[in-house]
């Protein structure tokens, strides 16, 4: 399992905090299921024709489900946040929700099972992920590297699909 599925992000290495990054964008919606529409929507608008478009909508869609579903944000009153950022290399995407009592982000790969397998997806196809929580909040992120990326998140999607169980670390290349 990657190093930043299995543990909090450190704040020191953490690509949510590098200045490198420029904002493209905020959004803050209603922590509803109904809201999951409208941040794909936002993070479309953002990154435009952007190579790694697709992916980000997909993989926003799934960490704002998440969000939406198992954080406090899902009570009366609860946001969440999704930040899309861009440096030379890549793409950057952070979901931020009021966090959860008894929940930290899990990996799961259930075969066949239409719910749970988010976070999966997201360590598949993103090239680094993580997250970083306090008592208030989780921010998860996701970053995915331009511009050769297509191929190879292609060909993991296959083995996945196929019933392979890898969840090897796409690191910095």
């Amino acid at each position: 399992m990657p190093a930043e599925a299995s543990r909090a992000s450190d704040r020191a290495d953490d690509p949510v905090l590098l200045p490198e990054w420029i904002a493209l964008g905020s959004l803050t919606l209603p922590g509803c299921a109904e809201q999951v529409r409208k941040a794909r929507q936002f993070v479309a608008r953002t990154l435009c024709d952007d190579e790694c478009a697709d992916e980000a909508l997909l993989l926003t869609s799934e960490v704002v489900t998440n969000s939406v579903v198992h954080s406090r944000s899902r009570l009366p009153g609860g946001t969440v946040t999704v930040v899309v950022a861009r440096n030379q290399s890549g793409v950057l995407i952070t979901v931020t929700d009021a966090g959860s009592d008894s929940r930290l982000p899990v990996v799961k790969n259930v075969a066949g099972a239409e719910n749970g397998n988010g976070l999966l997806l997201v360590e598949t196809l993103a090239d680094m992920w993580g997250y970083v929580y306090d008592e208030e909040s989780t921010t998860v992120w996701f970053r995915l590297r331009a511009p050769d990326r297509t191929e190879r998140g292609s060909s993991r999607v296959l083995a996945l699909a196929a019933g392979s169980n890898s969840r090897g670390r796409r690191g910095p290349r």
